[in-house]
């Protein structure tokens, strides 16, 4: 047989064998990899993509901000012009100490007061009416409030060394 040719079918021969071999190692990574995805989207680990609301509006009542504006996700979901319930427990609370109380809490903040408040929700939330039950019940006890992560009193709004505004302090007396 002519050397070339011997040459020639051992040089196919030898690159032919890696690209087999890979095939067979690659095509398996990359169905696990595929099987993970999969897997990962099938149980819903994240759910709706959550996005934060900004609503700006005045505090009417204990937990409820009567909404006037919003970022974008507040006026696509309609809740503009309407009154909203929050859950401030959990929440941020950015007030001047307006009761003296040394605390700065939701009690601070009084009715007609501009807030702002900030809450992570999924994204394309819509405003939904509250329903009102003719007959209370024992069981309607479930709150439709929106947990709020953050509250700013824009009325109230507490200085930027600490101390209220509302406190002045004294001025030492010249000698």
């Amino acid at each position: 047989m002519n050397k070339r040719i011997v040459a020639a079918v051992l040089g196919a021969a030898a690159l032919a064998l890696p690209a087999a071999a890979g095939a067979h190692g690659g095509g398996k990574g990359h169905e696990k990899k595929a099987d993970k995805v999969a897997t990962h989207q099938s149980k819903g680990k994240h759910g709706a993509k959550k996005v934060t609301f900004v609503f700006k509006g005045t505090f009417t009542a204990p937990g409820t901000v009567n909404v006037l504006a919003g970022n974008s996700h507040v006026r696509k979901g309609g809740f503009v012009g309407q009154e909203v319930e929050f859950d401030f427990a959990g929440a941020k609370v950015v007030v001047a100490d307006t009761n003296a109380d040394g605390k700065r809490d939701v009690t601070d903040v009084k009715d007609g007061d501009l807030v702002l408040v900030q809450a992570r929700m999924a994204r394309k939330t819509k405003h939904v009416e509250p329903v009102v039950s003719e007959m209370p019940s024992e069981t309607d006890e479930s709150s439709d409030a929106i947990a709020a992560r953050k509250l700013v009193d824009k009325t109230n709004k507490p200085s930027k060394d600490g101390e209220d505004e509302s406190e002045t302090p004294e001025a030492p007396e010249a000698a």
